[in-house]
């Protein structure tokens, strides 16, 4: 089976919860009052690994698609007075779950779907456990960074961020689209 040559992961912070991990002393940058006190700041946030989601969605030439989610194994991300500079995030590859229906036959199930993922074709999980993105920039709405995936590094951005502070810390969301050729993901 192919999938296309775009896999689009719904950010690799999508619905990211993040809770205040740091009780570091915080500096006192000129702050305006429309950045909520949470975040306020120097801030190192770190991942809720059970309140977090990264959604996966790869196609075929726009004739068809599967979609899913992936565990995030470990991750924080640094603020500054409510904005992102910088942060790291490990991808479980081991725990692919696709969670679309279009399985129709024995050789078109959920397990084989995982096993070619899974295989060396695509992702070589048995060599490539993991994969990673560590933060280099950001904007109002953007994240830039370096993806690690299959051994290979390449800068990609997530777009569309958005940052939502809530008691504990913020939901920070976005979404970006890779080119798995670029990663040796070339089936």
């Amino acid at each position: 089976m192919k999938i296309s040559q775009i896999i689009t992961a719904s950010a690799l912070v999508a619905a990211t919860m993040f809770t205040s991990c740091s009780d570091a002393p915080v500096s006192a940058p000129a702050i305006t009052d429309n950045i909520p006190a949470i975040l306020k700041g120097d801030k190192n946030l770190s991942l809720d690994l059970a309140g977090s989601t990264l959604h996966w969605k790869g196609e075929m030439l726009g004739l068809y698609s599967h979609d899913g989610n992936v565990k995030i194994a470990s991750g924080s991300v640094g603020m500054k007075d409510g904005k992102i500079n910088g942060g790291t995030f490990t991808i479980d590859m081991a725990a692919i779950e696709p969670l679309d229906n279009g399985y129709d036959e024995a050789d078109h199930s959920k397990a084989n779907l995982i096993g070619h993922l899974s295989s060396p074709d695509f992702f070589d999980i048995a060599n490539h456990p993991t994969a990673t993105f560590t933060i280099t920039g950001a904007t109002a709405n953007t994240v830039t960074g370096n993806l690690t995936l299959k051994g290979k590094t390449n800068p990609e951005t997530i777009e569309n961020v958005t940052i939502t502070p809530d008691v504990t810390g913020a939901k920070i969301s976005g979404k970006m689209k890779i080119d798995r050729k670029k990663y040796d993901v070339n089936f």
